[in-house]
Formats: C-alpha cells, sequence, structure tokens
C-alpha cells in the first residue's frame, strides 16, 4: 500500500472541535498512540519468499502543534498540508497527529497514517485503545527484530502458509479454464453491464492535484431525508455521489454505475494493520427530479447479503491471492497493470463514530472527516485508476461529515468546480449543508 502501487497512500481524519483542546490532553493523546498499534515498522523478510513483518516501532513522528491560529475557511487547506515528508512506515514513522487552533475559537486535529499501517477501521481501533485507561492491546504485541535464526524459521513457516493459498487458486483456475473449453456460453448467464456515457471532453494538460471537498449536513435532517425517500443513510449517500457522478459528466440517467462499499467487522483488539474487504454494488443514475432511494437501498441490501454469504462459504477471496502479491516485489507489482473492476468509485460510509473515538480529553467533536490520499496523484495516475470521485461518510452526535475527492482530470479540474457541483446536489434533497 505504501509503494506497490506507485504512489503512496495515506489515510486522514479530521477533527473538528468547538473548543480549544489543552495541550496536555493532545501531548497525552500523543504518548498513547505513540504505544499502540500505529507505532509498528515493516521489516524486510530474511527469505525472499516470506512476507514483510510488523515488529514494534521505538520511533514517532512529533506532535505538530501549530503556533499560530487558522481562519475558518483554512481548515480544509490545513489538513491537506499534513500529509509530510517523514511519513513512512519502513522506517517507523507511518503516522503523525497535528492540531491548530481556529480564528475565534474551536480547534482542529488531525491523524494522519500509511495506509500500509493502518485502514480506517485500524485507525479508529487505535484511537479508541489510546483513549482508554487499560489498553487491551499495544505495540509491544507485535514484537521485536528477530534473531537470524529466529527470523529464518519463522520465514520458512510464513512461506509454508502462504503457498496453500496459491497452490488452491491455480490448480482451481486451471480445472476452470479445461472445464470450459469448447464450452457454449451459458444461454441463463448475465450479460456484461453496459459502460456509462461519459461526456465527451478535452484532456486536462494543466496542473492538476484531486479536487478536495468537506461538507456538513445535520444527522437528525441527513436522517430523516434518507427515510422520506425510502432510503437509509448510506443509500442517501450513495444517491448522493451518483447523482455528483451524471452532474460531472460520468453517466447520465438510464445508466448503471458501480460503487464499491468497504467492509470491515473488526474487533477493536485486533493486530492487522488492513482488514478491510470491499463490497460492489450497481445502482440506478436518476432523472434529477427523482429522488426516490428504493431502488438504491435494494440494491445495496442484496450486495450485502450476497457478500456476507461469500464469506460464510469462504468464496469472497480476490481474482488473484494476495498471498501471490504479498510475495512480488515492489519494483514488479509497481509495473503491473492496476486492476479495474469498474467501479466508478468508493463510498465509505462509517456510520455514527463510537464516542471514546469522537471524544478527546472530554472534548466531543462536532464533526469529523474522514478520508485517503494517493500522494503525488497526476493526471495520468488518476486516468489509470479510471477517474471517478471517492467519498468518506461520518457521524458524529450532530453532524454528518462527507468528505469527496475528484479523480477524473478531464471532467473534475478545480476544487471549485467540485464544490458547487455538491452544493447543487445536496439542494436536490433539500439538505442543509455547510463546505469546508
Amino acid at each position: 500500500m505504501h509503494h506497490g502501487i506507485g504512489n503512496p497512500v495515506f489515510n486522514q481524519f479530521v477533527w473538528r472541535f468547538d473548543n480549544a483542546l489543552p495541550d496536555a490532553e493532545l501531548k497525552k493523546l500523543h504518548t498513547n498512540l505513540s504505544q499502540g498499534l500505529l507505532a509498528r515498522a515493516v521489516l524486510a523478510p530474511m527469505l525472499p519468499t516470506a512476507r514483510h513483518r510488523w515488529v514494534q516501532s521505538e520511533e514517532s513522528m512529533p506532535l505538530d502543534l501549530a503556533s499560530t491560529t487558522i481562519a475558518q475557511d483554512a481548515v480544509r487547506c490545513w489538513a491537506e498540508q499534513r500529509v509530510v515528508d517523514g511519513l513512512d512506515p519502513e522506517q517507523g514513522t507511518g503516522w503523525q497527529l497535528a492540531a491548530a487552533r481556529i480564528d475565534g475559537g474551536g480547534m482542529v486535529l488531525s491523524l494522519v497514517c500509511s495506509h500500509m499501517i493502518a485502514d480506517g477501521a485500524a485507525m479508529i481501533a487505535a484511537v479508541r485503545q489510546a483513549n482508554q485507561a487499560q489498553p487491551s492491546v499495544r505495540a509491544a504485541d507485535l514484537g521485536s527484530r528477530p534473531s537470524l535464526i529466529r527470523g529464518l524459521v519463522d520465514d520458512f513457516d510464513d512461506t509454508i502458509g502462504e503457498l496453500k493459498p496459491i497452490v488452491e487458486w491455480a490448480a482451481r483456475t486451471v480445472a476452470d479454464g479445461i472445464a470450459g473449453i469448447g464450452r457454449a456460453p451459458s444461454p441463463g448467464a448475465a450479460p456484461k453491464p453496459e459502460q456509462p456515457h461519459r461526456s465527451v471532453v478535452a484532456g486536462n494538460s494543466d496542473l492538476w492535484s484531486p479536487p478536495y471537498v468537506v461538507i456538513e449536513c445535520p444527522a437528525d435532517e441527513w436522517k430523516a431525508t434518507a427515510a422520506e425517500w425510502g432510503g437509509t443513510s448510506t443509500s442517501l449517500f450513495i444517491g448522493v455521489m451518483t447523482a455528483l457522478a451524471e452532474r460531472l459528466g460520468r453517466a447520465r440517467p438510464g445508466d448503471e454505475l458501480r460503487w464499491s462499499l468497504p467492509y470491515s467487522d473488526r474487533d477493536i483488539g485486533d493486530l492487522d494493520a488492513n482488514s478491510t474487504k470491499i463490497v460492489p454494488v450497481r445502482v440506478p443514475v436518476s432523472e434529477t427530479a427523482d429522488r426516490d432511494l428504493t431502488r438504491i437501498r435494494k440494491a445495496v441490501k442484496t450486495a450485502l447479503t450476497e457478500f456476507t454469504a461469500r464469506l460464510q462459504t469462504g468464496n469472497a477471496a480476490a481474482a488473484v491471492p494476495l498471498q501471490l502479491v504479498q510475495m512480488l516485489p515492489d519494483s514488479l507489482v509497481a509495473r503491473m497493470p492496476m486492476p479495474s473492476d469498474g467501479a466508478e468509485g468508493l463510498c465509505s460510509n462509517l456510520g455514527r463514530v463510537p464516542d471514546d473515538f469522537a471524544m478527546i480529553g472530554g472534548f466531543a467533536a462536532a464533526s469529523i472527516s474522514a478520508r485517503a490520499i494517493f500522494a503525488g496523484a497526476d493526471p495520468a495516475f488518476a486516468r489509470s485508476l479510471g477517474g471517478g470521485s471517492t467519498a468518506w461518510a461520518c457521524e458524529t452526535a450532530d453532524t454528518v461529515t462527507i468528505t469527496v475527492h475528484g479523480m477524473d482530470p478531464d471532467r473534475i479540474r478545480t476544487d471549485e468546480q467540485m464544490r458547487e457541483a455538491v452544493a447543487a446536489v445536496l439542494r436536490r434533497w433539500d439538505l442543509t449543508y455547510r463546505l469546508w
């Protein structure tokens, strides 16, 4: 996740408080995080066929506490600047905590980490553990650098364990290929979905970085609107993103769009860095006047039901085993074509976050933004992913916060364009909103 796809991926949570947190509480949180599962370093294996191993890191990036206040309308810009040099899981410095006071009162707090050391669920778990008097897991549970003999033995055992799913995948692939020789397509086979109709635009040759927008909506109003139109918070979120894609010229009414929905059943005490799985769902693109969410709700329910059934039977594995990819060197993985499932983008609804994540030092965050960032993403890289948008939704006591990145450099060129499009779509459902 840090080098294998060419651009490092970072996750970021941003808490926005109505009051400034005491410096002592920020330092306490930083200390506790430094002893938790974010404090990990990746070590190369002693055998090239084994996976890298996690060990406890004794290093951490310092708490970045701004010496001056920032303007209310500069919070998003400040958050963008928190992805800094030095964030490197190979050096054990894969995360950083930062904070700044806001003009007129309040504070913004940022936690950035390499996706390699933690997915969103792992970051939430790390903060919750840091807020506990007696955390159930610590960085020490990851172990330390092994001796030469111990490392070789562990790497050999790991290689044997990783070979089993690879051999099973290879045998299944060969068997399926042989069985398919000379066999006519099944008459009942589902036709390949049609591609959405994109608007024709000139290629963007200007300097570009992914447009970034953060929107707050009142939580009660958001949930009431979802219910009014036959949906849930998730289906309204997907409906908004689908309408946004249509408005930006990436689809038209009558098309279907495929979204990737992250799924996690992580326990707060899990040691894994990444455990999120992806559930694909296809939803219809509606006319502007159509606010009904029932079809999206049904599509999401069906997709989740089918996915959990596959999980229970062990049939939810990736097309190519992760174990095989993990055995390959980063230089080779980086040259491999990026897999594309035809998804328009990511819709990650984190739902109502736990109170011990939303509250820091006795202060509850008014809103929380979540996002993932491809560091250094340029137009060529964005096009290689297929364009589209990625979005995250977080709910606190009173606010639903949606964060959107535009990944189509030709149709989504600026923050201002994205802000105007998002605002227009929210007005479609008569939603009150505030843009960061």
